[in-house]
């Protein structure tokens, strides 16, 4: 009545099935993880300029440039499921035109294996900071910060 295809059909949706399960279970080891780590950011030097925009009405923009400082023991964040984590500085900022901006300025790929610990100094900014509008300095209740944030990839799930 079974055929040959049959029964292997059946062993094989049973055998996935297995494996989604024994997934799952793995994932549910890790996934409420506390993975947060202490980090020291300081930034040493903004460098702020006025340039024409040549990509659109020919105004002049600001573009920064900036150097900092990192420290952070990111060994925590690592377990049997990281398969790499992906640190990124951003930095939030208000203008005149636009209360909240933000805009990443640095980033950096951590894989297993490598040094969790980071130790970097006299950092220059990756990508630019080039915004059309014009940050204004002197305003006082205007929320700004820089934040190190990171995305954790997983072997499984």
């Amino acid at each position: 009545m079974n055929t040959l295809l049959s029964r292997a059909n059946s062993l094989f949706a049973f055998t996935l099935s297995v494996m989604a399960a024994l997934t799952l279970g793995c994932i549910l080891t890790t996934a409420f993880k506390d993975r947060s780590a202490p980090v020291r950011l300081h930034v040493s030097r903004i460098l702020l300029k006025k340039v024409e925009d040549f990509t659109g009405p020919r105004k002049r923009s600001d573009l920064g440039f900036i150097t900092f400082h990192i420290s952070a023991d990111l060994e925590k964040t690592f377990d049997w499921n990281v398969k790499q984590l992906f640190l990124y500085l951003s930095a939030e900022y208000s203008t005149k035109s636009n209360a909240v901006n933000q805009v990443v300025l640095w980033d950096k790929i951590l894989l297993r294996g490598e040094n969790p610990k980071l130790d970097l100094k006299d950092v220059k900014s990756k990508y630019f900071f080039f915004d059309d509008g014009h940050v204004d300095p002197g305003a006082e209740d205007k929320p700004s910060g820089w934040s190190l944030a990171d995305n954790t990839q997983a072997d499984g799930g």
